[in-house]
C-alpha cells in the first residue's frame, strides 16, 4: 500500500517537473528568437554598410576620385541595410514571390 502512495507522489512530482520544464523551454525559446532577430538585424545593417563601402572604395581606387564614391556607396549601403531591416521586422521579405 505504501508503494502505491509513493508511486502516486512520484507521478505527481514527475508531472510537476515536466510542466516546469515545458514552461522553461517556452520562455527560453522566446529569448532565443529575440536574440536571433537582433543578431540578424545587426548583420543586415553591417553587411550593407561594408559592401557599400567596399564597392565605393574599389571604384575610387579605379577612377582616382578618392572620397566621392566611397561616401556615395557607403550611404547607399546604409540605405540598403535599413531596407533589409524593415523587411526583417515587418516579415515582408520572407515570403516566396515577394518581388513579383
Amino acid at each position: 500500500m505504501s508503494s502505491l502512495k509513493n508511486d502516486k507522489t512520484l507521478t505527481e512530482r514527475i508531472d510537476i517537473a515536466i510542466s516546469k520544464e515545458e514552461k522553461f523551454n517556452k520562455d527560453n525559446s522566446n529569448n532565443k528568437s529575440l536574440v536571433n532577430m537582433f543578431s540578424r538585424v545587426a548583420t543586415e545593417l553591417l553587411a550593407g554598410l561594408l559592401i557599400g563601402a567596399g564597392i565605393g572604395w574599389t571604384i575610387d581606387q579605379w577612377l582616382g576620385t578618392i572620397p566621392w564614391f566611397l561616401i556615395i556607396f557607403f550611404l547607399l549601403g546604409g540605405a540598403a541595410g535599413i531596407l533589409n531591416l524593415w523587411r526583417v521586422v515587418t516579415g515582408k521579405g520572407l515570403k516566396i514571390g515577394y518581388f513579383k
